[in-house]
């Protein structure tokens, strides 16, 4: 299956209206109860790291509970890539250009809910569920209330718990806060807003809330969705005992490398979630845009022409609202 990259660039003031809730989940005191293995797909997002690729679907083979259906989205990848998933009992969605994480999850999200998916767990192909990490979310979910719209694994990176991927927000202004590493001492948690690594969304509030936005294109794509998850009633939860490695290299974080493209989603859509779901939103996007200058004060060579442009970029477009692929004029090789 193919899918077309054609898309129209959104802006907060879209996103904003996304934010009023028009259906709300089930009464509060009802339980969830715990999906049937059948009523589960897999949503995995994949672009040129077949060796990653190839450790998570034999991870996905390897679980306790077995998924019905494990969907890829494979975003425009090479021949190696291609031949993995080939040789795989996985329903291939290919996209002949790569639509960012944020495109793909929609993309596969968009065929599980095709699929009869009841429950959608999405992650990227660096992430490796051990093999206890959907049963512990299924166990788990029994016991959680009915208005439930997601359910998180916990993550781990670099043999300790990734707090950055679950955290808290600040509604005022914005202001993020990682839950500790004692938070995950309990069964489950109520959380604001979860990574896509080990996100598993319920059909229901697919429905309710729609797809993430493509538009993000990479970065913060999941911060929103959890956020307007929330505004529609749908609660977001971790359930620690589900644990998923995520196999970052650490020469690729942010502050580890120069500032390019992957900063300049980082900021953009940083400020504008913060514009579209704070109360003082311009305030939010703000102080946004003073993260996205720290960030570019600490990265390599940062006062270099191409990285000065990018941050530049990365705050117009972000107080503007505007949404979308990378913009021509901040490619390499643009006209200045």
């Amino acid at each position: 299956m193919t899918v077309s990259a054609a898309r129209v660039p959104r802006t907060a003031e879209s996103i904003s209206s996304q934010t009023a809730p028009r259906r709300f989940p089930a009464a509060d005191g009802q339980l969830l109860g715990s999906p049937a293995a059948d009523d589960i797909v897999v949503v995995l997002v994949t672009h040129n790291r077949p060796e990653l690729l190839a450790e998570s679907l034999a991870a996905l083979q390897a679980q306790c509970v077995r998924p019905r259906r494990v969907v890829v989205v494979d975003n425009a990848s090479d021949e190696q890539t291609q031949a993995i998933l080939a040789a795989s009992p996985v329903d291939v969605v290919r996209s002949e250009v790569n639509l960012g994480g944020a495109g793909g999850f929609a993309s596969g999200i968009r065929r599980a809910m095709e699929l009869g998916a009841q429950w959608i767990w999405l992650m990227d192909d660096d992430a490796i569920p051990e093999s206890t990490a959907l049963e512990a979310l299924q166990s788990e979910m029994a016991r959680l209330p009915a208005t439930t719209g997601a359910v998180c694994s916990c993550v781990m990176e670099f043999g300790s718990i990734a707090t950055t991927h679950r955290r808290r927000f600040n509604p005022l202004l914005g202001y993020e806060r990682a839950y500790s590493c004692a938070d995950y001492g309990s069964a489950a948690l109520r959380i604001d807003t979860a990574s896509f690594v080990g996100f598993m969304v319920s059909a229901a509030a697919v429905r309710a809330v729609g797809l993430p936005d493509a538009d993000f294109f990479l970065s913060y794509d999941d911060t929103e969705y959890s956020l307007r998850l929330g505004k529609h009633g749908f609660g977001v939860w971790l359930v620690p005992s589900s644990v998923i490695v995520h196999k970052r290299n650490r020469s690729g974080r942010l502050r580890a490398t120069e500032f390019g493209p992957k900063h300049y989603f980082n900021i953009r859509n940083r400020m504008v979630v913060k514009r579209a779901y704070c109360r003082a939103g311009y305030v939010g996007a703000a102080a946004g845009a003073l993260f996205g200058l720290a960030l570019w004060l600490r990265s390599p060579r940062c006062f270099a022409p191409q990285p000065w442009r990018m941050l530049l970029g990365a705050i117009s477009d972000g107080m503007a609202g505007r949404l979308g692929p990378l913009p021509d004029r901040l490619k390499p090789g643009a006209a200045r």
